[in-house]
């Protein structure tokens, strides 16, 4: 054994594949969701890229995620064609563009018989399970405002998932004041701005500014499209 052995010689933990608490697992109905997911779980699993030591660094994260979600690609693409889940990306485009081509950061949106439909381009997530955990933690955690996941489509050679939502609308956006007195109701604490923090849990609820969350007629809070993902060891937060 080297003299110089000591605590940063440590065996480093083996990679583990996130996991959402088990009350936010999809349900039944959910049955499209959670099919995704038990594929992307296996690539996470079996992925060589995966078979090393956990990231501590969002560098060797990053890294990690790129690997994750070409793989991840690969298998949700063959099993949405199998599934008949590769949805009419010109159609959606078509309905897009009528609509006068609302879009944010990461969704493209247009609404159909009070149904809100929005294809995401996963650019506020490093792979795949991450964003199917979003939103079966969105599910859990907001369930008056679900989002339901549809499909996916090839959009410019990119792979993109596509949610529907009810429609929702509301008298006003939320102040940052009222968004953060209904998280401490729920046990999430301010972090920074608009996003927020559950320490029993380990997740983080993010950009709940007020085009992301209303209030209704009643001076209730709508929370209808917020980030949501399990905390990271390199955050710096107390993981439970």
């Amino acid at each position: 054994m080297s003299v110089n052995a000591g605590a940063d010689d440590k065996p480093k933990k083996n990679y583990r594949p996130e996991r959402i608490p088990p009350r936010a697992e999809p349900k039944a109905a959910q049955e499209t969701l959670r099919a995704a997911l038990d594929v992307v779980r296996r690539v996470h699993r079996s992925s060589k890229a995966a078979q090393r030591a956990e990231p501590v660094s969002r560098q060797e994260r990053s890294e990690l995620n790129d690997a994750l979600r070409i793989e991840g690609e690969v298998a949700l693409r063959k099993w949405a064609t199998k599934n008949n889940l590769m949805l009419d990306a010109a159609a959606f485009t078509r309905e897009w563009e009528e609509q006068g081509r609302i879009e944010g950061a990461e969704h493209q949106v247009y609404i159909n018989k009070g149904i809100v439909y929005k294809r995401n381009n996963l650019s506020y997530h490093g792979n795949w399970l991450e964003y199917l955990d979003r939103l079966a933690l969105h599910h859990w955690l907001f369930p008056d405002t679900a989002m339901n996941f549809e499909g996916l489509m090839e959009v410019d050679g990119q792979l993109q998932a596509i949610v529907t939502q009810k429609a929702f609308s509301g008298v006003r956006g939320a102040t940052l004041e009222e968004v953060s007195s209904e998280m401490q109701k729920r046990g999430l604490q301010q972090i920074r701005n608009y996003d927020f923090y559950s320490p029993s849990l380990g997740i983080i609820v993010e950009d709940l500014h007020d085009e992301n969350v209303m209030i209704d007629e009643e001076g209730l809070l709508i929370i209808f499209d917020p980030v949501i993902y399990l905390a990271k060891p390199e955050s710096g937060l107390p993981l439970p």
